[in-house]
C-alpha cells in the first residue's frame, strides 16, 4: 500500500493538464432563416456582454493603478517585494481572469444575457475581454477596443462536453441544431479533422457576398492534414537547409545553401487594393453630400459632428467594400501560405532580423497595412514549427546587417541605396546580402568569418537570383527601384556594359533624327 506522500504526488501528477498539439478544421454549416435568428439575438447578447466585461477590466485595472500598493511595487528594487506587492493589489480589486469570469456569469445570471448565453461562452468571453486588457496594463498596447454595431464575429466554449459542441455532423448549442453543409464531408481536410478528437468548438459568422454564412471551427487534437500526390508524396516538401531571411516593406529575399530568392512581397494584393481605393473616395464622396453640415465651406470636417445620414447608395457601396476586404484577405492569405511554403521548401531552420513592425506601419502605413508582414511572420513560425524547424529572430542593434560587410567594414547607408558595394569587391542586392548574413548570425552575433568563407561559393548563387529578379519580374512590369539597378560581376550596371560599337550606333541614329528635324524646320 502507497505511503501518503507517494499518494498525493500521484495525484498532483494526474490532475496535471496535457498539453497536446492542435489544429483548426473548418466546417461550414447549413442555417434555416429561423435559425438564423436565434444565432443573431445569442451573438448580440455577446457582444453586450463582452463591451460591459471590458469595461469592468478598464475600471480595475484604474484602480489598481491607483493603489497606494501599485506605487509601491513601481518604486520597489527588491523582486520578490515587487511581485508580492502587484500580487496583492491584484487580488484587492479582483484584476484577473477568474474574477473576471466570475463577474460575467453573475451578469449572466441577473440579467437577459441568460437568455441567450451560456457559462462556458460567458467565461471564454470575460477571458478575451481581460487579455485585451492585460495587454494595455503590461504596455503592449495602448487601448482597448470595443465592438461597435458589427459586433462579435465569433463565439466559443470551453469543451465539447457541453454547451457548444461538435456530435456527428453537426453542431449542437441549447436547442440548436447547425448540420454539416451537403457535401463538405467529401472535402479531405474537413475528413481528416472529423476522424480526430475534438477539443472545442468555435462559431464564426462572415459576410459572403452580401449573404451571412456561419460555420464551424473544430479545434481538434493532432496535427493538420498534409496534401500528397498519387505517389504519398508531400505536394509541399520540407527542405533541410538553414535559410537567411530579409523581409521588407515591400521586397523579401531568402537566401539557403543551394537556392536564393528575391522577391517582391504579395505585389498581387497592391494591384487589387486599386479598386478598393477608388470604391473608398466614392464612400468619401457620398457620405459628405449626405452630410453636408458636418463640413464647412472648405470640406473640412467640422469637430464633434458626425456622419451619420447613409443613403441607399451609400449602403451599397458600404456592401461592396466588405466583400472586396474579406475577398483581399483570403487572397493575401493564400499568398502567405504559397510564399511560406517556398521558404519551407528550402528548409524549416529559419533566421532573420528581429524588425519594428510599428515602425514600419508609420514610414510605409499603407503598404504595411495591405502586404501584412507580421502576420507572413506568424505564418512562418506555425509552420516551421510544425515542420520540425524554428524561426530565430535576433536583435538588429547587435548585428546592423543592412551596414557591415563580410570584411568587418561598416557603412551607413540611405533607404534609397538599394546595392551593397564594399572597398574590397563585394557588390550584392542589399537584401539578398542582409539574407546570406542572416544565416551566420550565431547567439546574436554575425560570424564574419564564415560569412567570408563560405562567400565564393554563395556568390553566383546570389547574383543569378538578382538577376532573374531584375529582369523577369514577377508583375510582368519594369523591375522595382528595391532591386537596385544590376550589376554585373566586374561592378558595372547592365547600362554601362553595353558593347562600344553598340552605344556609337545609338549616338549616331540620335544624330541624324536631330538633324532631320532642324532641316524639317527650315
Amino acid at each position: 500500500m502507497p505511503s501518503s506522500s507517494s499518494t498525493s504526488k500521484t495525484k498532483k501528477t494526474s490532475s496535471k493538464k496535457d498539453h497536446t498539439p492542435s489544429f483548426v478544421c473548418e466546417v461550414p454549416l447549413r442555417v434555416t432563416r429561423r435559425q438564423e435568428r436565434t444565432l443573431e439575438a445569442r451573438f448580440e447578447a455577446g457582444h453586450q456582454l463582452y463591451n460591459a466585461l471590458l469595461g469592468e477590466a478598464r475600471k480595475r485595472l484604474s484602480l489598481v493603478r491607483q493603489s497606494i500598493w501599485y506605487t509601491k511595487a513601481k518604486k520597489s528594487t527588491d523582486k520578490k517585494a515587487r511581485q508580492a506587492h502587484f500580487a496583492a493589489v491584484r487580488q484587492a480589486h479582483g484584476f484577473s481572469a477568474y474574477a473576471l469570469e466570475a463577474f460575467a456569469d453573475e451578469m449572466r445570471r441577473t440579467t437577459w444575457l441568460g437568455d441567450h448565453l451560456d457559462s462556458h461562452v460567458a467565461q471564454k468571453l470575460a477571458k478575451r475581454a481581460f487579455e485585451a486588457v492585460q495587454k494595455v496594463a503590461f504596455g503592449k498596447a495602448k487601448m482597448v477596443r470595443f465592438k461597435g454595431k458589427r459586433g462579435l464575429h465569433s463565439l466559443e466554449g470551453k469543451s465539447n462536453a457541453a454547451c457548444i459542441r461538435w456530435r456527428n455532423d453537426r453542431v449542437l448549442w441549447n436547442g440548436l441544431e447547425l448540420p454539416m453543409a451537403k457535401g463538405a464531408e467529401s472535402d479531405p481536410m474537413i475528413q481528416h479533422g472529423l476522424s480526430s478528437r475534438v477539443k472545442y468548438v468555435r462559431l464564426v459568422r462572415r459576410d459572403v457576398r452580401g449573404k451571412t454564412r456561419y460555420y464551424a471551427q473544430l479545434v481538434c487534437e493532432g496535427v493538420p492534414y498534409v496534401k500528397v500526390n498519387e505517389k504519398g508524396e508531400r505536394i509541399h516538401p520540407i527542405g533541410k537547409e538553414t535559410v537567411g531571411l530579409d523581409v521588407g516593406p515591400s521586397t523579401i529575399a531568402m537566401v539557403g545553401d543551394t537556392q536564393a530568392t528575391l522577391t517582391m512581397f504579395a505585389e498581387e494584393i497592391i494591384r487589387d487594393h486599386k479598386k478598393i481605393r477608388r470604391l473608398q473616395r466614392k464612400q468619401d464622396r457620398q457620405r459628405r453630400a449626405n452630410n453636408p453640415d458636418c463640413y464647412d465651406e472648405k470640406g473640412r470636417a467640422i469637430k464633434g459632428k458626425h456622419p451619420t445620414k447613409k443613403s441607399r447608395h451609400q449602403l451599397e457601396t458600404e456592401a461592396v467594400l466588405r466583400e472586396l476586404h474579406r475577398r483581399e484577405t483570403a487572397h493575401r492569405k493564400t499568398l502567405h501560405g504559397q510564399l511560406v511554403n517556398q521558404v519551407i521548401a528550402i528548409g524549416p531552420h529559419i533566421k532573420t532580423e528581429k524588425l519594428s513592425y510599428k515602425a514600419f506601419q508609420k514610414m510605409y502605413g499603407r503598404s504595411i497595412s495591405v502586404r501584412a508582414p507580421r502576420l507572413f511572420l506568424f505564418i512562418l513560425t506555425r509552420k516551421a514549427e510544425s515542420a520540425g524547424g524554428s524561426v530565430k529572430e535576433f536583435s538588429t542593434y547587435h548585428t546592423t546587417l543592412s551596414q557591415v560587410c563580410i570584411c568587418g567594414q561598416k557603412h551607413k547607408k540611405r533607404l534609397s541605396e538599394r546595392v551593397h558595394a564594399c572597398d574590397c569587391g563585394v557588390v550584392m542586392q542589399r537584401d539578398l546580402f542582409s539574407a546570406y548574413l542572416a544565416k551566420h548570425v550565431e547567439n546574436e552575433r554575425l560570424q564574419a568569418a564564415g560569412a567570408y568563407e563560405h562567400w565564393q561559393g554563395a556568390e553566383p548563387l546570389l547574383r543569378t537570383a538578382w538577376q532573374q529578379a531584375y529582369n523577369q519580374p514577377a508583375s510582368g512590369r519594369p523591375a522595382s527601384s528595391s532591386f537596385g539597378t544590376y550589376r554585373s560581376q566586374s561592378g558595372s550596371s547592365e547600362k554601362e556594359s553595353l558593347p562600344q560599337h553598340e552605344a556609337q550606333e545609338v549616338v549616331a541614329m540620335v544624330q541624324t533624327t536631330v538633324r532631320a528635324c532642324e532641316s524639317a524646320k527650315v
